[in-house]
């Protein structure tokens, strides 16, 4: 194999894990190829990666899969939204808003939109921090399910540098074995909690708040 083909959908960022690869296969160079992640299975049974980091839920037998970590959902608002006034809010403070679906959109896309003005959308944190751009903003939604990244590649094409791969991605050293993964889930998951306005985010003493819609009821600054 002259070079190791690694899929990536929006908001992963594999940099330390390639570099790691770097210094530990330094005769198969890796090469990150962006998807959006309805492409990412098909170009995998296609046979144009090696493998690809992904979102979960994927059903395909045909597929290892070894889930890796948890990504928190925001809610991406236009900059200036109510919403930006608190840390966390609820789905149902999103009540009645418009919600861009991404339908045909890329997920880069569909946050342009967003910062138009024209709705909201609810999309995993780490797509919201690469792609959300100085226009929007973020807050978590607790009540919406984390979504999780995977790493997957063909069963057929499963060789020792896909172990290695799988190795470096779940933590362990040069001289570990496999049975020294690092837990991922082993560190605390944010929860829901009550939600607060966002520090020094209000009107100072002395200033009038900004006139606009109110965030939901029971938020009440």
């Amino acid at each position: 194999m002259d070079r190791f083909r690694l899929g990536g959908v929006p908001g992963v960022t594999p940099a330390k894990w390639m570099r790691v690869w770097g210094e530990r296969v330094p005769d198969v160079p890796i090469e990150l190829v962006q998807l959006e992640e309805a492409e990412a299975v098909a170009a995998l049974r296609e046979g144009e990666l090696d493998a690809a980091l992904v979102r979960l839920p994927v059903d395909d037998e045909a597929l290892h899969v070894v889930p890796l970590y948890a990504e928190l959902a925001v809610v991406v608002v236009p900059k200036g939204h109510p919403v930006v006034a608190f840390d966390d809010v609820a789905e149902a403070d999103l009540a009645g808003e418009a919600r861009v679906e991404r339908g045909g959109m890329t997920a880069a896309q569909q946050l342009e939109v967003v910062a138009t003005g024209a709705g909201i959308a609810i999309v995993p944190m780490s797509v919201a921090r690469v792609l959300g751009g100085p226009e929007t903003r973020h807050r978590v939604v607790v009540d919406v399910p984390p979504t999780r990244i995977a790493l997957a590649w063909r069963r057929a094409d499963d060789s020792p540098l896909h172990q290695e791969l799988v190795g470096i991605v779940r933590g362990r050293t040069a001289r570990s074995s496999r049975g020294e993964d690092r837990d991922e889930d082993a560190a605390p998951t944010p929860t829901a909690q009550r939600r607060q306005p966002a520090k020094a985010r209000g009107p100072q003493r002395g200033q009038k708040p900004a006139k606009g819609r109110q965030p939901g009821r029971g938020r009440r600054r």
